[in-house]
């Protein structure tokens, strides 16, 4: 069954979001850590609480719960990531 783009997803520790030609959508981290790996993209992202991130790369993409539990919503793309973003090593 298919999930409303702005209802919470709860993810436990190392469990992962597929997103599958997510282009546009915005992953917003409420709470918790978030890693999100894009198919053909070289760099991954890390998301703490409050930063968001709109992929941008057709193709299969992974929301993982980094360190512990997150709390995080997806919903259709915005242009602005309020704060910056690290890179994952």
């Amino acid at each position: 069954m298919a999930t409303p783009l702005d209802t919470p997803v709860h993810l436990k520790e190392r469990e992962s979001l597929r997103l599958q030609d997510g282009s546009g959508v915005e992953v917003r981290c409420l709470l918790g850590n978030l890693w999100i790996t894009e198919e053909g993209e070289r760099e991954d992202r890390i998301l703490s609480r409050g930063q968001s991130f709109t992929l941008d790369r057709p193709g299969l993409s992974l929301v993982t719960a980094l360190g512990g539990p997150a709390l995080l919503i997806v919903q259709p793309g915005t242009l602005f990531a309020p704060n910056p973003l690290r890179h994952a090593a």
